[in-house]
């Protein structure tokens, strides 16, 4: 596989036993291009994003990020290094306050320099994150955990960041500002993958959609021509 894409999957399937949960997905995702995944709950787009992102194994198929495969060494720590993840609920530490988890991300890739604590301040104060810069995960309401996800992958660079429902907990002017975010790091080369029950918030950030049933790919292509018809068809759950 070229080591040129961000992100390249190719067959990729995931069984839960007998359960199939994703079943031969294939996707490119170039630099500075989103993709959606939408579907029905239970369609297997959080199978899928976990999958690409190495938390799962997959059952069959493979996983490029930027060359490297995410799921054996010592290709996984290079994926990782590439990768940005969101997912629906954000890993934090319990003893953690907001402001040092993005110190710790900025450590962990070599991001630490003179400029650092401005760029952190910056950050919180562009997602509404300042007066609870010194909070702890347990004293953060659901959406402030999530803006605090979502601030631990921005701090950084990557070539693809990937998102499982990254506006749950969110109002609709944080959903705004995460839109105008994800068209910044677009801006900047980097890919991004989402999945969203939230078909608004889709329509601002992306280019293309693929569309999952029972795991299977129903349909592919350009995000507001997908989008028409999945809506036509019922593939989609009943939300924005």
């Amino acid at each position: 596989m070229p080591s040129d894409l961000p992100l390249q999957v190719r067959g990729l399937t995931r069984s839960y036993g007998r359960l199939v949960g994703l079943h031969r997905l294939d996707l490119d995702l170039r630099a500075g291009e989103c993709v959606a995944l939408i579907g029905a709950n239970g369609s297997g787009k959080s199978t899928a994003v976990r999958t690409i992102a190495g938390l799962l194994e997959p059952t069959d198929g493979t996983v490029r990020i930027c060359g490297h495969d995410p799921h054996v060494e010592p290709g996984a720590q290079a994926a990782r290094a590439a990768l940005a993840l969101v997912p629906d609920t954000p890993l934090l530490y319990d003893d953690l306050t907001v402001r040092q988890h993005l110190a710790l991300v900025a450590l962990a890739h070599a991001q630490v320099d003179d400029g650092l604590a401005a760029r952190i301040d910056a950050l919180l104060e562009h997602l509404g994150l300042s007066a609870r810069a010194d909070f702890l995960p347990a004293e953060l309401s659901r959406g402030m955990r999530q803006k605090t996800g979502l601030a631990c992958a921005l701090i950084r660079p990557a070539a693809l960041m990937v998102l499982d429902e990254p506006v749950v907990g969110l109002d609709p002017p944080s959903q705004a500002l995460l839109a105008e975010l994800l068209l910044d790091a677009k801006a900047r080369g980097t890919a991004v993958l989402l999945t969203t029950h939230q078909m608004m918030f889709a329509d601002g950030v992306a280019d293309r959609a693929v569309v999952l049933g029972e795991g299977a790919v129903l349909d592919r292509g350009p995000w507001h021509e997908v989008r028409v018809r999945a809506q036509e068809r019922g593939w989609l759950p009943d939300h924005g």
